[in-house]
Parts: C-alpha cells; sequence; structure tokens
C-alpha cells in the first residue's frame, strides 16, 4: 500500500521491527526516497521484548512479540506524528497492535482486517492458553477502538462486523504483482511433467486433508497427477506434530509421492513454480481473503478455489475458475481431472482471469477507494475510547511470575540434553 500511495504523489511511512537487532542498537529511519520512509524499531522494541518475555512461557502465541512492537510504535507516534504531520494510521488486524495506537492525540485508526488469530483459530483448531487468550484481548480491543476497518471481501466483512461498532468497509487489496520482474527471466518447461500447484503454509484451514482425500478417490497413478505444495511447516493442533509428519502418515501413498511439499521456496523458486504450473489449487476451509488467488491470475493461470475463500467473490465459476465447496472432495476430485486433462480449458480460464483482476486492481482504483476511506475515518474519529498502558498488563508483570519463569527456565536448560 506504501508503494501505492507513493506512485500516487502521497507521502507513506512504513513502522517496522529489526528482528536481527539488538537492545544496543538505535532506532532510526531505515531509508526515505520516493515519497516512503521506514523506521526501523531496534532498541525500543527489543527493551520492551526482554521485559515481558520475562513472564511469560516461551513458544506459543509470544504475546511479548506483539506487546513490545505495540508500545514501540506507541512511543515512536507520540513523539514524531505531529513532526512527519501524519493524517492517519493503518495497523495490521492481527497480533492486536491497533489497541495500542488509539491514544489522545493521535491520527485516527483503521484496522487492514486482512484475517485476525481470533479469526482464524476455530478452523485451525489452535489450543488456549495464556498468551492466545492474551493476544485475542488485544485484537478485540484494536476491533472496538478503531475509526474503521478495512476488509477485503464481503465473508471477511460480515464476519468483522460481529465484532464491532466501527464501519467496516470494502476496499481492493493492495496488491503490486511483485513476481513480474522476474517471469521473463524464468523459461517454460517443456521437458518436466505439468503439475498442479498449491501455495501456502501447511495448516488446517489450508485444507492439506480435503486435497489428500480428492487425490485419494481419484485413484490414478503418480506420474499422471502431480501435485506441489509450496509453503512452510506448521504443528498440527490436535497432535502437537508437524503437519507434515501428519499428512504422511495418514496418507503414507500420496504424501510426497503425488503431493511434492517443498518447504518455503525463495521468491524466484516460487516464481518458477508458478510460471510451470498447469493450474493453481486453493483448497481453503476458511479465510478473509487469498492473496494467491491473485497472483495465479497474474500468471494467467486456472484456478480452482473453494466458495469460502474470501477472494473467490471476485471469480465466477466455469468462466475464470473453478469454485468448489470445501466440504465435498469429489468436486475437487472432478475439478482437477477437468483441468488435469485439458490444457485448451487452462489456458482460457487463466486468461479470462488475467482480464478480469488485472483490471479490477489498477494503481488508481486501488489508491483512490484507499483514499475515500481514509477521508470517512478522519472525518468519523472515535471519541471514547479504552486506552491502552502499562498498567494494563499488570496482572502479567508480578514478581512471582517472574521467579516462577527464571526457575523454569533455569531447569529446562539443565534437563537440556
Amino acid at each position: 500500500m506504501a508503494t501505492l500511495m507513493a506512485n500516487a504523489g502521497h507521502k507513506a511511512i512504513v513502522l517496522t521491527i529489526a528482528l536481527e537487532a539488538t537492545i544496543n542498537d538505535e532506532d532510526g529511519v531505515e531509508t526515505e526516497e520516493n515519497g516512503i520512509v521506514i523506521i526501523k524499531f531496534r532498541k525500543s522494541f527489543h527493551t520492551h521484548y526482554n521485559y515481558y518475555r520475562k513472564y511469560f512461557k516461551q513458544g506459543s502465541m509470544d504475546a511479548p512479540y506483539w506487546i513490545a512492537m505495540g508500545f514501540a510504535m506507541q512511543e515512536w507516534l507520540a513523539a514524531n506524528h505531529c513532526k512527519y504531520n501524519i493524517d492517519i494510521i493503518e495497523a495490521s488486524a492481527f497480533g492486536g497492535i491497533g489497541s495500542f495506537l488509539k491514544e489522545n492525540g493521535f491520527p485516527p485508526i483503521l484496522l487492514s482486517g486482512h484475517g485476525a488469530f481470533f479469526q482464524y483459530k476455530h478452523f485451525n483448531n489452535n489450543k488456549e492458553d495464556e498468551q492466545t487468550r492474551l493476544v485475542e484481548k488485544l485484537e478485540r480491543l484494536a476491533f472496538k477502538n478503531a475509526d474503521g476497518i478495512i476488509s477485503h471481501s464481503p465473508q471477511s466483512k460480515k464476519d468483522i462486523e460481529q465484532y464491532t461498532s466501527a464501519k467496516v468497509h470494502i476496499a481492493r487489496i493492495a496488491f503490486i504483482p511483485e513476481y513480474n520482474s522476474l517471469i521473463e527471466d524464468i523459461p517454460e518447461s517443456n521437458s518436466t511433467p505439468k503439475y498442479g500447484l498449491v501455495v501456502g503454509g501447511l495448516q488446517l484451514l489450508k485444507g492439506p486433508f480435503i486435497l489428500l482425500d480428492a487425490l485419494r478417490k481419484l485413484n490414478i497413478r503418480n506420474e499422471e497427477c502431480i501435485i506441489r505444495w509450496a509453503g512452510t511447516d506448521n504443528y498440527f493442533q490436535e497432535t502437537g506434530e508437524l503437519m507434515s509428519k501428519e499428512l504422511g502418515k495418514n496418507y503414507p501413498e500420496l504424501w510426497n509421492k503425488q503431493i511434492i511439499w517443498e518447504n518455503n521456496p525463495d521468491d524466484k523458486r516460487l516464481s518458477e513454480l508458478y510460471k510451470n504450473a498447469s493450474f493453481i489449487i486453493i483448497p481453503t476451509i476458511w479465510e478473509s481473503f487469498n492473496v494467491i488467488s491473485i497472483e495465479a491470475s497474474f500468471f494467467k493461470k486456472a484456478i480452482i478455489i473453494t466458495e469460502t475463500t474470501g477472494s473467490s467473490f471476485l471469480y465466477k465459476d466455469k468462466e475464470n475458475a473453478l469454485i468448489i465447496n470445501p466440504e465435498n472432495s469429489e468436486a475437487l476430485a472432478d475439478a482437477i481431472t477437468q483441468l488435469q486433462n485439458s490444457p485448451e480449458l487452462c489456458k482460457k480460464i487463466g486468461q479470462a482471469a488475467y482480464n478480469t483482476i488485472s483490471e479490477l486492481l489498477k494503481e488508481e482504483n486501488i489508491v483512490e477507494e484507499r483514499i475515500k476511506i481514509y477521508k470517512e475515518a478522519m472525518k468519523d474519529t472515535k471519541k471514547e475510547y479504552a486506552s491502552l498502558n502499562p498498567t494494563y498488563f499488570r496482572q502479567y508483570t508480578s514478581l512471582s511470575r517472574l521467579i516462577y519463569f527464571s526457575v523454569r527456565r533455569v531447569i529446562k536448560k539443565i534437563l537440556k540434553p
């Protein structure tokens, strides 16, 4: 979004953190060019993080990470929003950092509702603990305090409206086809067999079980239908096992035979996978949007997408995508068969998807729509809200908790083989 705004002549400031830095490295302007200022938090983030992490169990949602990021951004805005003449703040809904940024005298804040943890936890069967409850509390407070929320699909808008009285806007997703610069350098392979491609982390809501059930129903030889899955591994919440191991255990005849997993490929490799795929599969159980569908459309690839994927509203079944019910593995198997057996259909649907999405996501359309939403939020700023400061976390920073977790870490270190 910052790049699109800068391209349109506006100034954008991006606040981010430097994880590789230490408490001794000062915060500062990383770059300032072409209308974009990037501020990286080093000392401020790590100071807060090192303080709060002492009071929490390691792992889980890492609540101290979100607390530290929120306070670092809050402090910087308090000192600098007038200096930089900031008109509006747009913050991600995930993690609840927006709850730190609604303060007296601050510019109005919009949340980018691209999916909060508490929206997705039901579909991933996340186990609840102290840290997930705290992050959810921060996210819900951010939803409550926001001067407006930006959603990218009707499905997401409907879901968000359950949790807030703030106005929820639908806006085009900010997108620049970042892989386009790599496309021309990647030759299309004629020697390797074509394949279907899934891009996304290995997690329950992304639908790996649905896809594997569909392939099991197809009952065809591996070499006749190869699916590649590109994305990071995650834990399967029900067993605590890595998802890759869980899938291998449940589908030994398919996993890494008919479905070949690539763990977190870099941009160049991902571009190769996109370009040489016959079609893209998005078997998601539920998602607020799905940017993979947009990337696939810019690659002119046919997509199979579930009707519960937020971005599916941009497509029409059998015209520029094949849209299926996520609970119907037979429908997915049938869609895979259709595209597998018809390169002509793949080409037709892929071109139609490109025509639709490239027209819809023109830069000027995205920026014009966003500016309109910004102006509305600036006009209707909330006057009453629950301010968030360090006292909010007092129950988590007691001496007894500090002693307990310090002893726990020492014992864990001693017992570590």
